[in-house]
């Protein structure tokens, strides 16, 4: 039986521009095509947990607009519950802006949209989405105030709280104290810490800190290098996987969906970390956000041949 899990998040439309390389301020260049797919770290991150086996609930919020109408069908279409996917008549949908380079780097440009509507009396009213709710999932692309609230109701139901604070921007203390796992980037971790990662052995400095801050286990994401953990009791790196890389937009989503899928099935820390790990890795290997997201079986049969 599968594990429920919330997430609560942004959707954004993304314009992807393939570049020769990126560009200097005030200087144009040429993009070689226009791709347009559905993303938003939300909904990323709520498709990502659902092709590797959970149920999923995922609150969010669209514009009435064109976009907005499409990515509701789809959203339906993959399974997702149509009353949470709420509806703004005044502010269009979330769009995304993204170059993507020779090598898959990207640089993106995000212009919020409705995202920056989803409010804390539309949790409310959400309320009873949140009962026997295994895992709750949320990030930095809604109002801070419903991250919060968010974060607060996961508890109150003593659901497992992973938080991914992306964009970065400043957290309290009480947001950091409800946070179960706070999974940033090293630039991230390193932007709500106020120190700076010189070398590889900066890493366990940098969680200590954010343990310190009330968060109760860290998980820095490090893309070509793998990933660190840090808790209380314990400490453990993680090399990345070599693939080809092709697009690293989604990445980080694939890996919060397999942490929190792993997680709220109940796997050992380590466990939960590789198959995460796996994940991200495979999201960069596709062109896009979600058409990039890998499913549970392709995941599992990569790191059993790994294993061998």
């Amino acid at each position: 039986m599968s594990t429920k899990i919330l997430v609560l998040g942004s959707s954004n439309v993304d314009l992807i521009l393939r570049v020769p390389r990126f560009h200097h301020p005030g200087e144009t260049i040429r993009a070689d095509n226009l791709t347009t797919v559905f993303g938003g770290k939300g909904a990323n991150q709520a498709i990502a947990s659902k092709r590797l086996g959970a149920e999923v609930t995922f609150i969010t919020r669209l514009g009435n607009d064109y976009y907005g109408k499409s990515y509701r069908r789809y959203l339906i279409e993959k399974g997702l519950n149509q009353k949470s996917i709420l509806a703004d008549k005044k502010v269009p949908t979330g769009m995304a802006f993204i170059e993507l380079d020779p090598k898959g780097e990207n640089r993106i440009v995000v212009s919020p949209g409705s995202n920056s509507s989803l409010s804390v009396d539309d949790l409310r009213r959400c309320d009873p989405l949140f009962g026997k709710i295994k895992a709750f999932v949320t990030q930095l692309e809604i109002p801070i105030e419903t991250v919060r609230m968010g974060l607060k109701m996961a508890k109150r139901y003593a659901a497992l709280s992973l938080l991914n604070p992306s964009p970065s921007r400043p957290l309290s203390a009480e947001i950091l104290s409800l946070t179960d796992f706070l999974v940033p980037n090293e630039l991230e971790a390193q932007s709500l810490t106020g120190l700076k990662m010189r070398k590889d052995q900066d890493l366990p400095r940098i969680a200590a800190r954010l343990l310190k801050m009330g968060v109760k286990n860290v998980v820095i994401t490090l893309g070509p290098k793998g990933l660190f953990f840090k808790n209380r009791d314990e400490e453990i790196r993680i090399k990345a996987f070599r693939v080809k890389v092709v697009d690293t937009t989604a990445a980080g989503d694939a890996f919060m969906g397999g942490l929190a899928c792993a997680l709220s099935e109940g796997k050992p820390i380590r466990e939960a970390l590789i198959f995460a790990n796996t994940a991200g890795a495979f999201a960069t290997t596709k062109l896009g956000a979600q058409p990039s997201l890998p499913f549970k079986k392709e995941v599992e049969t990569f790191i059993k041949n790994q294993s061998k």
